[in-house]
């Protein structure tokens, strides 16, 4: 009798911690209403989560404390952008040459190389909503799937093999299946981007969204490295498009399941985030009444974030510029193959993947407000003196004797590739936590939202610059244009550095 008492004792006493915890979390109504993580919630984890091997040797690498899902969150997260970027890059070194040679001209060349930024650009704004509906790893999956029927759809585009010149009508079939796939790719490019920066800025403490966002980047980098030696060389070696085409498919369907399976941040966390704290901040920060059209009103309606952007979209035109006029470029002036030219993009993208995680520590050594602007122009005017070397500027007082001329491929290959590697990495990895800074005040949805736009902004200036990239390098020539570029880099820096000067930032910065 006294045991049944005492369990009876024990059971009431279980059953008044259960509900007394309840009262204190509150219950989660759905993936509709999820909060972000707020920052006592995320001190909590990290004292709590054992760490695993994985997260001491990351953590100790890069003088950051990650928890084990922040760990599996940051490799998950890389590994799709790798990937991904892979997709997208590894027709340059072939397609636009490959094109020319098939009778497409400079507006048809940078409609096809254009489709896949104006598709990120139309989908980007909307993922922030469709994952507090749907959830991440639909969006991930869906996103990956999209990716290899594009893949799948450009190998039906029949272009050509080496030098041969196709009829007007095979011409525009040719030319539409690849804007086609290139357009829909560009959905699916929105939605594994802007879900691996929203988890981000979800999951992590605001003191570490420099450095997450730079080993994000690095991955990119690496995709961009991997996928143009990759296919480039795959085409030299084959001479057919449709080889490279069919093993990126093969290894992009290979991740699906893999995404299938895994155990995302949000999912773990879904039943224990909505409590009294997360209702406070949904409330603070929540959707605007006017939907996603009056939340990015209202973003752009900061100065220091305007000029954040400005900055950003005058570094995307320079990243859209190069894909359809670069390797025509290398291969008139220094006469090396697409295989070559694919090792120049590969160095390129090498540089931005080894510096973009210095950006992080860095900053945060610094503080986190000055250093961020100042890497941010100093970048992009590194930026600009590659684009003075790429082509090479007329401004530049040498003259060159042709492909032979040693000081030819010491300015065009050494001092355009490694500014413009570092310069980037610098550049463009602070101008999202700008960004992000300059509205900090505002909410944990509107930081999202600020993902989503950041991906919108850089793709819209890459479908600038691919679309009308290889028009001006047309009319003006490569030299001049490449110039006029570095030109509207350095002027996006002295706007930001006015602004900067001017207004002060957010309170709570």
């Amino acid at each position: 009798g006294d045991n049944a008492g005492a369990r009876v004792d024990s059971s009431r006493l279980l059953l008044a911690r259960m509900e007394g915890e309840n009262e204190g979390d509150g219950e989660a109504p759905g993936d509709l209403e999820a909060p972000l993580l707020d920052a006592s919630r995320i001190e909590d984890d990290i004292q709590e989560e054992e760490p695993t091997a994985v997260s001491q040797a990351m953590s100790s690498a890069l003088g950051h404390d990650l928890t084990p899902s922040q760990t599996r969150f940051l490799l998950t997260g890389s590994f799709i952008d790798i990937l991904t970027n892979v997709s997208v890059s590894f027709i340059f070194p072939f397609l636009p040459t490959m094109l020319q040679n098939a009778g497409a001209g400079p507006y048809q060349r940078g409609l096809i190389f254009a489709a896949l930024p104006f598709g990120v650009l139309l989908v980007s704004p909307l993922v922030p909503p469709l994952l507090w509906r749907f959830g991440t790893k639909a969006a991930l999956i869906s996103s990956l799937v999209l990716i290899t029927a594009c893949l799948s759809l450009a190998t039906y585009a029949g272009p050509p093999r080496g030098d041969t010149k196709l009829t007007d009508r095979a011409l525009t079939r040719c030319v539409t299946i690849w804007v086609c796939s290139r357009l829909f790719m560009g959905f699916a490019v929105a939605g594994t981007g802007v879900t691996v920066l929203c988890l981000m800025t979800r999951h992590l403490p605001r003191r570490s969204h420099v450095f997450a966002n730079g080993v994000l980047e690095s991955a990119i980098g690496v995709g961009y490295m991997v996928g143009p030696a990759f296919g480039g060389w795959l085409f030299e070696l084959f001479r057919w498009s449709e080889v490279p085409l069919i093993v990126n498919a093969t290894a992009t369907a290979l991740l699906i399941p893999l995404v299938a399976n895994m155990r995302l941040v949000d999912e773990e966390e879904d039943e224990e985030e909505e409590g009294a704290g997360g209702n406070a901040a949904d409330q603070e920060g929540g959707e605007d009444k006017r939907g996603t059209v009056g939340m990015t009103m209202r973003l752009f309606a900061r100065p220091r974030f305007f000029a954040a952007v400005l900055v950003l979209l005058a570094v995307s035109i320079s990243f859209g510029v190069f894909p359809s006029t670069l390797p025509p470029h290398l291969q008139r002036t220094l006469k090396i193959g697409e295989g070559s030219v694919g090792t120049v993009y590969a160095g390129i993208a090498g540089l931005y993947a080894f510096f973009t995680p210095f950006v992080g520590p860095l900053a945060e050594n610094g503080g986190m407000t000055n250093p961020l602007g100042a890497m941010a122009v100093c970048g992009a005017l590194l930026m600009a003196v590659a684009h003075l070397c790429f082509g090479p500027s007329p401004l530049l007082p040498m003259r060159f004797d042709g492909p032979r001329d040693w000081r030819l491929w010491a300015v065009d290959i050494i001092g355009g590739g490694v500014c413009y590697g570092i310069g980037s990495a610098f550049g463009f990895v602070p101008l999202l936590p700008l960004m992000q800074a300059a509205v900090v005040d505002m909410g944990p949805r509107y930081m999202e939202m600020t993902a989503g736009l950041s991906n919108a902004v850089y793709y819209s200036g890459e479908l600038v610059g691919q679309l009308f990239g290889a028009q001006i390098v047309s009319s003006a020539g490569f030299p001049w244009a490449s110039t006029a570029f570095g030109g509207m880099l350095v002027s996006a820096c002295a706007l930001f550095g006015l602004v900067r000067l001017v207004v002060k930032p957010p309170a709570t910065v």
